[in-house]
């Protein structure tokens, strides 16, 4: 007996919105989040740094242990600077998360445009307009800045009183600057510009399509 096939089922249009709105909410709470993270993480950093600074300003000890007392500081300077490239790395995973809910969220504008091109006027923001994901005045570069700098300092304190431990009676300043120089430079750069030189790639939509076809 022939049993003729079962026409396809109408698709759920109220129930493609539901999801799509509820993808777009989610997506839209994910960069806000990120930002938030963002900042902190910064603040997180910038309290301990104080905080550990205002302890070691108000140590007091005998002399008879001031060798010691510098191989202490030469230990906690290191880690503070080590906590400064972390945090760095914090905000450029930070920046790459923000990047890639926004890029999430123009591929759902993107979708709804090729259905009702209308829709193209409300919307300001698209693939083309994503901000790059390292600019040199940007509030998240400024924040690295803000970070390796003080790392920098802590390398430089660092070698300062490693050589205040090694026996030096002078402190050598033109090495700790230059320690604490080479060491920004180097959080700035290898931490925070450089891996937010190589943005990811953007998720494919129409407007991608279209252009590569």
């Amino acid at each position: 007996m022939f049993i003729p096939p079962k026409a396809p089922a109408e698709p759920d249009h109220d129930l493609a919105r539901q999801v799509i709105a509820a993808e777009y909410a989610y997506i839209a709470q994910t960069a806000f989040q990120a930002n938030e993270d963002r900042a902190r993480a910064w603040q997180y950093f910038f309290v301990t740094f104080a905080t550990l600074i205002a302890a070691l300003l108000s140590t007091q000890v005998a002399a008879a242990i001031q060798q010691q007392l510098y191989l202490a500081f030469v230990v906690i300077f290191a880690l503070l600077a080590a906590l400064g490239l972390i945090t760095v790395v914090q905000l450029v995973r930070l920046r790459q998360a923000w990047l890639g809910s926004v890029r999430a969220m123009n591929h759902i504008k993107a979708q709804l445009i090729a259905a009702d091109p209308a829709l193209a006027a409300y919307f300001l923001w698209t693939q083309d307009t994503v901000p790059p994901a390292f600019k040199w005045r940007s509030f998240g570069f400024l924040q690295a800045l803000s970070v390796a700098l003080l790392s920098g300092l802590a390398v430089g304190a660092a070698v300062a009183f490693g050589a205040l431990a090694a026996g030096r009676v002078v402190v050598p300043w033109a090495l700790s600057l230059a320690a604490a120089g080479v060491a920004a430079l180097g959080i700035i750069w290898l931490g925070y510009a450089r891996p937010l030189q190589n943005p990811q790639p953007a998720a494919p939509g129409p407007e991608t399509k279209a252009k590569s076809d």
